[in-house]
């Protein structure tokens, strides 16, 4: 006899959240072995209208996945050796409205026990619904594949990118040689899903939504023996144009998908002055952690000699500043999510969340790699010489919009940085370290500072006539200054340098 695997009900629990999921699959290799057909109903017992393996909104603490034409099922085998092989199970056919979906596939024979629980998943669409999700060979052999979660439309209809099911069951021979599923196995969701709707508190339009927060990642990896689902890479509890994940421009009521576990979601609601009203706010001051901060060379700091008897330590890269925004901003507190549940309010209404209209200051950074140059950014890849701007009152400033990362600040002002056009005047040594960008750019608990003019001169003289300190050889009739030639090497693993 056919039993049927149950796709998941999924209650509806309203302190909870969700996740998605990606990743790429290739059937185990075949070539003439004794194969078998496994067939396998799936669905489940609730009435339904449409036939598809999407989330259905239902009344009360139920809500089922239904079947779509094209869908598949992986079954995933592990043998005694550990290794993991998969095989798809095609979509025949659907009874009673799509509830019940007929799925049918060869499995080799020798991988089939008889009596032997195996694992069944759903892995839906890639991240951007443009064709089946796989498993890959590589998949197999680390024993998980990662989901993609930064490409959340919001829509119900396409959680089917972001989420996966799973289920286990025993498999037995019929009398045909055909083999089956013994008893009913329920598939279940192995991420949470949240519904949610934004409006500003004094009603300002919003153009555009971004997650982040505590417990929200931009990737998941779904373990194929366990179907524990385990975030890989946070997205960040900052505000952020470019880390932070964003749903459609205009789209203000949405589903999400939540890796199950501790989550402190941030919703930021951006307006049309997101970037101009804030753009001449005062840079925040930051504290880093030293240890982060400095290149270390044989559990020590690296320095560098900026006269005959001062040395200074090397800072991992050159100082950038980040452009304030402004967004209406509501933030959640922590809760456990448990996989398999769906949050809101009830039967398609979301949790109506309020943004409070929140300024998040700019602030001063080091760059993560010595070579990022000091020029205006884009984004954190790429670079231009020419400076677009925008004029606020009778002032030129910089384009927080379209920079989010500016590294030319001595252009501005400490409290300015972007401020093209300034009336400041270094008229004394005095008023250069009052104005120091260090001040607000703190190591280890202490001020940094810029290089004085005389620290540059020395360490890289620009006269006809070298000056006579340790950074010039005069030896053998040979006056040079002493610059040195560094090949550099860089990879995500791996950065060498010679000198």
């Amino acid at each position: 006899m056919k039993n049927r695997i149950l796709l998941p009900l999924i209650c509806m629990a309203i302190s909870i959240f969700a996740a998605s999921c990606s990743s790429e699959a290739v059937d185990y290799p075949e070539a003439k072995e004794q194969m078998i057909t496994l067939s396998v109903s799936a669905g489940t017992e609730d009435d339904a209208t449409t036939s598809r393996a999407v989330l259905e909104e239902k009344e009360g603490n139920q809500s089922p996945w239904k079947w779509e034409t094209n869908d598949q099922l992986m079954l995933v085998i592990t043998d005694a050796a550990g290794g993991k092989t998969v095989h798809t199970l095609a979509l025949k056919s659907t009874k009673r409205d799509g509830l019940s979906g007929e799925f049918e596939g060869q499995v080799p024979a020798s991988l089939i026990t008889e009596n032997s629980t195996y694992r069944f998943f759903y892995i839906g669409k890639t991240a951007d619904g443009s064709a089946d999700r796989t498993i890959s060979a590589s998949d197999l052999s680390a024993g998980k594949f990662n989901i993609d979660l930064t490409q959340q439309t919001g829509e119900l209809k396409d959680l089917k990118r972001n989420c996966v099911l799973m289920g286990t069951g025993k498999v037995v021979t019929n009398s045909d040689g055909k083999a089956v599923t013994d008893g009913n196995v329920t598939l279940k969701n192995l991420f949470a899903v949240a519904h949610f709707a934004i409006t500003a508190n004094d009603n300002t339009p919003i153009t555009k939504v971004g997650l982040r927060g505590k417990g929200v990642y931009a990737s998941a990896n779904v373990d194929l023996s366990t179907g524990a689902v385990t975030g890989v890479s946070e997205v960040g509890t900052e505000a952020d144009p470019e880390e932070n994940i964003f749903f459609p421009a205009g789209k203000t009521n949405f589903y999400v998908t939540f890796v199950p576990g501790s989550v402190a979601p941030s919703f930021d609601g951006y307006y049309s002055g997101s970037y101009t009203s804030v753009v001449a706010a005062k840079p925040q001051t930051r504290n880093y952690d030293a240890s982060k901060s400095f290149v270390y060379y044989k559990n020590a700091k690296a320095r560098f000699s900026v006269s005959n008897t001062q040395q200074v330590a090397i800072t991992n890269g050159n100082m950038q500043y980040v452009m304030p925004i402004a967004t209406y901003t509501s933030e959640m507190s922590a809760r456990t999510l448990t996989a398999n549940t769906l949050i809101r309010w009830k039967k398609s209404v979301p949790l109506r969340i309020k943004g409070t209209h929140t300024v998040h200051p700019g602030y001063y950074r080091l760059a993560p790699e010595q070579w990022e140059m000091a020029m205006p950014k884009t984004s954190r890849k790429n670079a231009t010489y020419d400076i677009e701007t925008i004029t606020v009152g009778d002032k030129i400033y910089a384009s927080p919009e379209k920079y989010r990362i500016f590294d030319l600040p001595s252009w501005g002002t400490l409290d300015n940085p972007t401020l093209l056009n300034n009336s400041f005047t270094a008229s004394s040594d005095e008023v250069v370290k009052q104005y120091d960008y260090g001040h607000k750019l703190k190591v280890g608990n202490q001020d940094t500072r810029v290089m004085t003019a005389d620290e540059w001169e020395y360490l890289m003289p620009d006269r006809l006539t070298l000056p006579n300190n340790k950074r010039v050889w005069r030896e053998s009739g040979v006056t040079a200054a002493k610059w040195a030639r560094c090949h550099i090497k860089a990879t995500s693993e791996d950065r060498k340098s010679v000198v």
